[in-house]
């Protein structure tokens, strides 16, 4: 089984190579929240993860793409049937816009170290110098207070406010080790797991 769901994961990275990060995109997701830090309005996708596993991948880091895959059989869950998700999940095209879950804080902070990478090796881009990592606790909750949030996989307009952020969602990873807001589970918010992703907050410089 797990031979097959890391073929499965190859394809899905192979399938999306070939694209570039794109900028224009992370610039209009991010919500100002003070005078030079922003939060995006989206939980980062599996499609956006699996260019970083892709690059990484691509750029021979055998031990860090092996540590930064989802952990697919995290599906395994006693709360839900969730074997389809074990091999369609994190690859088929069907989810590319669903948030990416199944990782650890330390991926979530590799990712952001990559975008951090990417978005300002571009010549086009609107902040000369950003750094992508996860939100703190105060930043998280300052952006779920005040801002109403597009969830791109249901289409419908959340309402203002914390307990409402991220209904139907995600808990997210902050950078003080916890995860914080709702779940699709209602569950506890251990990590690596299937109700708890990220979203990334950004430093201009």
């Amino acid at each position: 089984m797990r031979t097959f769901v890391l073929t499965v994961l190859v394809f899905a990275t192979m399938a999306i190579s070939a694209q570039n990060v794109k900028v224009k995109d992370i610039e209009k997701s991010l919500v100002k929240i003070s005078d030079n830090v922003y939060v995006s309005k989206y939980d980062v996708s599996n499609e956006m993860y699996m260019h970083f596993i892709s690059d990484i991948k691509n750029s021979g880091k055998k031990d860090l793409y092996a540590k930064c895959y989802p952990d697919t059989l995290k599906w395994h869950t006693k709360y839900a049937y969730n074997e389809p998700f074990i091999e369609l999940y994190h690859a088929h095209p069907a989810y590319f816009s669903y948030p990416v879950v199944n990782i650890d804080k330390k991926s979530a902070e590799e990712f952001c170290k990559w975008l951090t990478e990417k978005y300002n090796s571009e010549k086009k881009r609107k902040y000369q110098n950003i750094e992508f990592r996860l939100p703190t606790e105060a930043e998280w909750k300052t952006f779920a207070s005040t801002c109403t949030v597009l969830e791109p996989q249901a289409d419908f307009l959340v309402p203002k406010g914390i307990s409402a952020n991220t209904v139907g969602n995600v808990s997210e990873m902050t950078s003080d080790g916890t995860a914080l807001g709702n779940n699709w589970a209602d569950k506890e918010s251990s990590m690596p797991s299937p109700w708890v992703g990220f979203r990334i907050a950004a430093t201009t410089k």
